[in-house]
C-alpha cells in the first residue's frame, strides 16, 4: 500500500525509529508499513502526508508525486529537488550553471 514511504523516509534523511516517534507509533510499525505487512490507520497517514508534504492518494499510490493534468513530475525529479533544496546557495549556482549548459549543448545537437 505505501510504496513510496521508504524513499520518502529516506529522502528526507529520516530513519524508523525517527518518523515512528513522529506519528506516534512503534519502529516496527514503520518497518511493516514500508514491507507492506501492515496498513497504518487514517490518522498515521495523515501525518505521514503532513510530515512528507504528499496527499494521502500519493502515500497510498493513487495519485503521482506532482500528478496534474498539465504538468506531472516523477519520482527521481522530486529526489532532485528535495536535494537541490538541501544545497547552499554557492553550490545550487553551481549546479543552476551545469543545467544551463547541459540544456543548451542539448538543443545545438
Amino acid at each position: 500500500m505505501l510504496n513510496n514511504l521508504k524513499l520518502l523516509r529516506e529522502s528526507k534523511g529520516y530513519t524508523q525509529q525517527q518518523l515512528a516517534e513522529m506519528i506516534g507509533v512503534s519502529q516496527q510499525a514503520i518497518a511493516k508499513y514500508e514491507t507492506q505487512k501492515h496498513e497504518p490507520d487514517i490518522n498515521s497517514l495523515k501525518r505521514l502526508a503532513d510530515i512528507f508534504e504528499v496527499s494521502v492518494d500519493y502515500l497510498v499510490g493513487h495519485q503521482a508525486l506532482g500528478e496534474d493534468p498539465n504538468y506531472a513530475i516523477s519520482e527521481s525529479e522530486y529526489l532532485l529537488i528535495e536535494n537541490y533544496r538541501k544545497l547552499d546557495s554557492t553550490t545550487r549556482s553551481g549546479v543552476e550553471r551545469i543545467i544551463s549548459q547541459l540544456a543548451q549543448k542539448k538543443n545545438h545537437l
